[in-house]
């Protein structure tokens, strides 16, 4: 059921600034780089919160289900080396990786609103990461 993500965003040069960071053991700089990175992913959380399914109440549905504890869920999770924007918890929202990734066997079909959350804002990721990292690595050129 469960799969792994099929949509990531590559930046050339990333690995080399990574090793260059380990180097240098500026921690200053390791929290920088990982705002930057929780920054960009940012960015994907409103679209993703507002296009991941509600679901609707019947009179049937135990009292405790409230609709959109799937959007409510969505969080970003950051470190200098990446940053992931995660759905759902196993003790809150179990049934996330099912509603995304569908599951066949319950007749759930996938709605991969993360993956087109993404799609929708790449460019401006883009643009968010190479200017915030360009002034990130100035700054520290000319301290």
């Amino acid at each position: 059921m469960a799969e792994s993500s099929a949509f990531t965003v590559r930046v050339e040069g990333l690995d080399e600034l990574k090793k260059a960071l380990r180097q240098l053991k500026d921690s200053e700089l390791n929290k920088t780089v990982r705002e930057v990175n929780k920054q960009a992913a940012e960015i994907v959380k409103p679209e993703a919160q507002k296009t991941a399914p509600a679901g609707h109440r019947s009179r049937k549905d135990s009292k405790k289900y409230k609709p959109g504890k799937l959007a409510r869920s969505i969080a970003v999770v950051a470190s200098a080396n990446s940053a992931v924007i995660k759905a759902g918890s196993a003790s809150r929202v179990p049934y996330a990786g099912a509603i995304h990734f569908g599951y066949p066997k319950r007749h759930i079909r996938a709605n991969r609103f993360l993956f087109r959350a993404m799609a929708r804002t790449s460019d401006e990721v883009s643009e968010t990461y190479e200017r915030e990292i360009t002034q990130v690595l100035r700054e520290k050129l000319e301290s």
